[in-house]
């Protein structure tokens, strides 16, 4: 039963954590750029995106992939035709109305009445114009500043996520181990203390930072480890790989240390 309830517990919080991640809604441009939002609706001939809190931008109509964006909302070509084939039944049924003719009758010659040389008319001085107020545009981010300000923040929340997910998993294992779990969040000490938790020397450590090398000495450290737990060699080369799916594993799976 406790094995069943570790392994629920697991799979929620990578769940929860995934859906955090994909949460964003997606703006396609029809250059091909894309967009990660928190919302975006239509206004009038406007595009508005809210990327962030902080971040609200607009764009019209037709630099926007309205059939992607709102796949939903945009009208289909069939409907459209049907609109306009609408509008045109109606234009045609209306009557055309019938030109009137209007009678004018010709007026009686005005009698010549001779009139006095027109004075020059003096020009007043033109009043000078009022300056116009216009309001500043309001400046525009860039497609490619968007897509930098919003991927990166959805990276760092799937490494936080992920950090924390490795760092309890490493908590449990030093504590299944018999070792203190606080030593698994000293830098360097805690790859010492793991060391001798696989049943190799503190000192195989030092020979992780070589090149090449260190990957190597990882390897059969991770295999050990997983024969420690009862599992197979299969499962540590998964600890050296996937570490983030198979530490959990180890640490929640219901594994008891044999050391």
């Amino acid at each position: 039963m406790n094995v069943v309830i570790r392994h629920t517990v697991l799979i929620l919080f990578v769940w929860l954590m995934l859906a955090g991640v994909c949460l964003a809604r997606q703006v396609y441009l029809k250059d091909g750029g894309i967009i990660e939002s928190q919302s975006v609706w239509r206004q009038g001939d406007k595009v508005f995106v809210k990327v962030n809190r902080d971040i609200v931008t607009d764009f019209d109509l037709n630099e926007i992939n309205l059939r992607r964006t709102f796949p939903k909302t945009t009208p289909s070509s069939r409907h459209l035709r049907r609109t306009v084939a609408a509008k045109g039944a109606i234009m045609a049924t209306k009557p055309v109305p019938a030109p009137v003719a209007i009678a004018v009758e010709s007026a009686p010659p005005a009698p010549t009445v001779a009139t006095p040389a027109p004075q020059p008319a003096v020009q007043p001085a033109p009043a000078p114009a009022a300056p116009v107020a216009t309001e500043s545009p309001r400046p525009q981010l860039p497609v490619a500043a968007l897509n930098k300000s919003s991927f990166p923040l959805s990276a760092a929340l799937a490494i936080l996520a992920i950090s924390i997910l490795i760092v309890a998993a490493q908590w449990v294992i030093f504590v299944r181990a018999g070792q203190a779990g606080w030593k698994c969040l000293v830098p360097f000490y805690n790859m010492y203390v793991l060391m001798e938790i696989a049943g190799k020397p503190g000192w195989w450590m030092f020979l992780l930072f070589i090149p090449l090398v260190g990957l190597v000495f990882f390897l059969f450290a991770m295999l050990s480890l997983a024969k420690k737990f009862g599992r197979s060699e299969l499962f540590g080369v998964g600890l050296l790989l996937l570490p983030m799916i198979f530490l959990p594993l180890l640490a929640f799976g219901g594994s008891e240390y044999e050391g």
